[in-house]
């Protein structure tokens, strides 16, 4: 059932994309196929992850520090990585809400921070392993900010992202999707129910997972 090894798959997009939703869709799908899975995200993932992301989310204002900002991120993906690998190696796919595709998004094309140096340190973190698949959720900025406005929490600053810049990030999400083959990219305006069976359609078709 499921992989003979491992695997991570990787959700990423724009806030209120419906990401993370999905990722919780999947696990539980997976989970009643008795395929041995695990949910997770980033930044955080760890504990010692998830103080850096309360930092990152609470701390950090807005492109005061991008530097900063962009080496407390690899501080948790390298403690976070232990993890996924550790699960990997044991036959797990493993589900995470954002990886490194966020980092070229946010912080190479929006933050205009070197794309050698992210690329420099990913390798020292993560030389070999590489997502299997990653589900770009594609929304409309407009959508994004229709979702935003409605969820019943104090927002974050990434809450708080101008339509501007959405439309950057998600035009950076575009760009990555169409450099590299592993990003599928499913239309994240529609229902719930629908992103998810486009999801698993995906899955069957391509074999990513068997047995499912």
């Amino acid at each position: 059932m499921g992989l003979k090894k491992g695997c991570l798959i990787t959700f990423e997009g724009i806030e209120a994309s419906g990401k993370s939703t999905q990722v919780i869709n999947l696990f539980n799908f997976l989970r009643k196929k008795k395929i041995k899975c695990i949910k997770t995200r980033e930044p955080g993932g760890t504990p010692i992850a998830e103080k850096i992301r309360k930092i990152i989310i609470k701390d950090l204002k807005n492109n005061e520090d991008n530097l900063t900002e962009l080496l407390l991120l690899f501080s948790a993906r390298s403690n976070h990585f232990k993890k996924i690998k550790k699960y990997i190696d044991r036959g797990y796919v493993v589900l995470c809400d954002r990886y490194i595709d966020s980092t070229y998004a946010y912080q190479h094309y929006e933050q205009k921070q070197s794309l050698d140096f992210i690329n420099y340190i990913q390798k020292k973190i993560d030389s070999n392993l590489k997502p299997l698949i990653t589900f770009f959720i594609d929304v409309s900025v407009k959508n994004s900010k229709t979702r935003l406005n409605l969820r019943n929490r104090t927002k974050d600053r990434f809450d708080k992202y101008s339509k501007k810049k959405l439309s950057k990030l998600r035009n950076s999400f575009l760009k990555l999707s169409k450099k590299h083959k592993r990003i599928k990219a499913i239309n994240g305006n529609c229902s719930k129910d629908e992103v998810f069976k486009n999801l698993i359609y995906f899955l069957r078709k391509k074999n990513v997972i068997k047995n499912i």
